[in-house]
């Protein structure tokens, strides 16, 4: 069995009429691209007919007569099969028994959220076709590697600072991130250089870009900005328990870095080892915000915050007036 090629390390040199392609994971924006870089290439240089089946639809029969060469449909052939983690058991033996004599006319592209190496006819598939992970994004150096791949793709680049404030500003998400990249692209125009300013400009009403310049408000103890903040997220449907929620989140961050730098802990170990749910290039900034804050005054809001959460449950005012409320005391605390 071939080893698994990463679905962004797949080009369409790899692409060969009778080669067949496994393509595992749950993140769509990969699925799809690997499928075009497959479409496109084989469309442009031997000329297929594409069929597009579904795992949870087709039945054995018709898939029978689609993967035999000699059908009357086309002489080459394009068959992708999509959620096939839903076929079922007589379905999926039609599939498997098609690698015991692939065609040398026809390649078949198989998507699958998952497949069970224990499985006799998955161990047959996966032994006839090239392997293609399409996982998501486990964390923000990840989507780093997507961007200068994708910058190079639109002969584009960016400052360093752009590059720090777009991986601030989008969500861990492949699909997420090429349509922001798409809006800077259309954004800048002719211009070959992506600067900070137009990041701001393009992505500072998202909701992470919000998030994080709440983060930074709060950390600064800017009440002002804090507010603006906090008013475009409701703006944007954020439920005030959501908001709520994230100051909780901050403020446990900032209070949990305290505790390590009174234990001695070097902001080295502490950005690898123990606020590791946000992007690396955050962790630092978080360090950076912690200085504003002491353990005594942390008590003070965590007792806030605890305050304003019941306030939601036991009052008739208005949630957004409690955590304007919340939000000044903590920042005069």
């Amino acid at each position: 069995m071939e080893t698994s090629i990463f679905a962004l390390d797949f080009t369409a040199d790899k692409v060969r009429l009778g080669s067949s392609y496994l393509l595992i994971g749950t993140d769509s924006y990969l699925v799809d691209r690997v499928l075009d870089s497959i479409r496109a290439k084989l469309k442009k240089k031997e000329k297929v007919d594409t069929f597009i089946i579904y795992g949870d639809e087709v039945k054995s029969p018709e898939l029978a007569d689609l993967l035999d060469t000699y059908s009357i449909f086309s002489a080459a052939k394009l068959i992708i099969i999509k959620n096939a983690e839903s076929l079922k058991t007589k379905e999926l033996s039609t599939l498997a028994d098609y690698f015991s004599s692939p065609s040398e006319i026809q390649s078949l592209a198989i998507v699958t959220e998952k497949a069970d190496a224990r499985h006799e006819n998955w161990k047959k598939i996966k032994a006839g076709t090239k392997l293609i992970t399409c996982d998501p994004p486990p964390y923000g150096g990840a989507i780093r590697t997507w961007l200068d791949k994708a910058l190079k793709d639109i002969n584009k680049k960016m400052t360093d600072k752009a590059i720090e404030e777009f991986l601030n500003r989008i969500e861990l998400d492949y699909y997420n991130a090429a349509n922001e990249l798409t809006k800077l692209d259309l954004l800048t125009r002719d211009r070959t250089t992506i600067t900070e300013e137009d990041i701001m400009q393009s992505l500072g009403t998202t909701r992470s870009g919000t998030l994080i310049d709440f983060y930074r408000a709060l950390g600064r103890k800017q009440a002002k900005q804090a507010i603006e903040a906090m008013e475009k997220m409701l703006f944007a449907d954020w439920k005030p328990l959501q908001i709520l929620f994230q100051l909780t989140r901050f403020y446990f961050n900032i209070w949990k870095i305290l505790l390590l730098k009174k234990a001695h802990i070097t902001d080295n170990e502490i950005v690898s080892k123990y606020i590791t749910d946000f992007h690396p290039n955050q962790r630092r900034e978080f360090l950076d915000l912690s200085r504003y804050y002491n353990i005594n005054a942390l008590e003070k809001i965590f007792a806030l915050l605890l305050e304003t959460d019941q306030q939601f449950k036991l009052t008739v005012a208005e949630p957004q007036i409690l955590l304007c409320n919340c939000l000044l005391k903590i920042l005069d605390a």
